[in-house]
């Protein structure tokens, strides 16, 4: 019996290596896997902790200004001229001009300067002490858009009756940096449905 337990280890012993090396690589994969699920929560924490400290430069750190730029303009000519013309249409000379105005004004006036404005205008004051990271992680909607970008949504203090403050963050450099925001706007009413409905045309008798 002994002669036959020495025979059966060198062929027991690879296998065992074996299933011991894909362990390691499933609980390596499983580790990796939670690491990135929860690593833009911790982007999120230390977002809402720069808010509530009113730390410009560690907030701004979190910022792709230029991608930022981008999509505030986008909103902003979409609020002020309402959708764009097809391609093949060319906008109006005022409409042009307005776009041009806008653009620069977003341009001269969202960096890091003045990040505390934006800020003061998104978090009223006396609204900052009460949006702690705990509160803003359990109020805030998240979700992964595609691998790589994530999207929150949250209704700011002072903004109850607007739309959510919409952010989308991406990976650089192997960390989370905000690239979109959508800034709260008033929310549109509802038509009621008879409002809308074309009333049949009244029958006179001659």
């Amino acid at each position: 019996m002994s002669s036959l337990s020495r025979m059966k280890i060198p062929s027991s012993l690879p296998e065992m290596r074996r299933q011991q090396a894909r362990w390691i690589c499933a609980g390596t994969f499983a580790a990796a896997t939670s690491l990135y699920a929860a690593s833009p929560f911790v982007t999120l924490w230390s977002i809402s902790s720069a808010i509530q400290n009113h730390d410009m430069h560690e907030l701004g750190e979190s910022m792709r200004w230029n991608s930022v730029r981008d999509s505030l303009k986008t909103q902003a000519v979409d609020e002020l001229l309402g959708p764009r013309p097809a391609e093949d249409d060319l906008p109006a000379f005022g409409a042009s001009f307005a776009s041009t105005a806008v653009s620069n004004a977003i341009d001269t006036r969202v960096n890091e300067n003045n990040l505390g404005d934006i800020v003061d205008h998104l978090v009223p004051q006396g609204q900052a002490a009460t949006f702690t990271p705990l509160a803003f992680v359990q109020r805030v909607h998240a979700r992964f858009v595609k691998p790589g970008l994530f999207e929150t949504s949250i209704v700011m203090p002072g903004h109850e009756g607007e739309t959510p403050l919409r952010v989308q963050m991406r990976i650089h450099a192997f960390q989370w940096q905000i690239h979109r925001i959508d800034l709260p706007t008033s929310r549109q009413p509802l038509m009621e449905a008879s409002a809308t409905q074309a009333q049949p045309p009244a029958i006179t008798r001659h």
